[in-house]
């Protein structure tokens, strides 16, 4: 029994090692895919950030696009692990006895606190960055992942202005819904390309409470502008 024990221990530390190594693959991959693309990142500079041997990526993933597909699901399960808890409240929302004003300044205060999380993981891990970069490229495998994360929140903010505003406009909720997601998305994206003295992976604590409250102020004033939709049409 004494002679098996070396053994393990080394079989444990290989295995251990391995997994850190996978690890370090996954993480500079979301990085460098998400700063230059799938195209223009190729295997020698995924294992030079992740400090490996290039060998380990074709034992580990199989090569350049199983260790794409496999940052995708580490961005995918990671996001909805974020953003189901604010679709789940948005739906009971819904639910509720709330409406009008104070329903929809609920959906703005769950915005402004979704959009201060989002972007602190995102100074972390670039999740944003790594799906849009990708859908710019038009990968549909991508593409479909983006949906699945991001579908579920525009619907239920979308439930919650239709709600709100007694339906007065149902095209303009459904943009409105989008809009809200893609402003966040977008000012993640490009940020660092206007201020570029500031790092990408690090987005300053003023700007991000700036981006909330312009989200608010939108989200209010949006709500008054449906019912100067139904105004102006009742004129007519």
């Amino acid at each position: 029994m004494k002679k098996t024990q070396p053994i393990e221990k080394t079989t444990d530390q290989r295995k251990l090692k391995g997994e850190q190594t996978r690890e370090k693959l996954v993480i500079e991959a979301i990085r460098l895919f998400g700063q230059y693309g799938y195209k223009a990142t190729n295997t020698r500079a995924l294992a030079e950030a992740a400090k490996c041997n290039l060998g380990l990526i074709t034992f580990h993933f199989g090569g350049k696009q199983g260790l794409y597909e496999a940052a995708i699901l580490r961005v995918k399960n990671r996001l909805m692990e974020m953003l189901t808890p604010s679709v789940i409240k948005l739906e009971n929302l819904a639910k509720g006895n709330m409406e009008g004003e104070k329903l929809f300044q609920e959906l703005a205060n769950e915005i402004n606190a979704l959009a201060i999380k989002f972007i602190g993981m995102e100074q972390v891990a670039g999740h944003a960055l790594f799906l849009l970069q990708n859908i710019n490229e038009k990968n549909t495998y991508n593409i479909t992942v983006y949906r699945d994360v991001f579908s579920p929140l525009i619907a239920s903010i979308e439930v919650i202005i239709n709600k709100a505003t007694n339906a007065i406009n149902p095209s303009r909720a459904r943009l409105s819904a989008f809009m809200l997601i893609n402003t966040t998305l977008g000012f993640l994206r490009d940020y660092p390309v206007f201020f570029p003295e500031t790092e990408a992976s690090s987005i300053k604590q003023p700007s991000i409470d700036n981006l909330v409250e312009l989200l608010s102020h939108h989200l209010m004033s949006e709500y008054h502008t449906y019912f100067q939709f139904k105004m102006d049409n009742d004129l007519k």
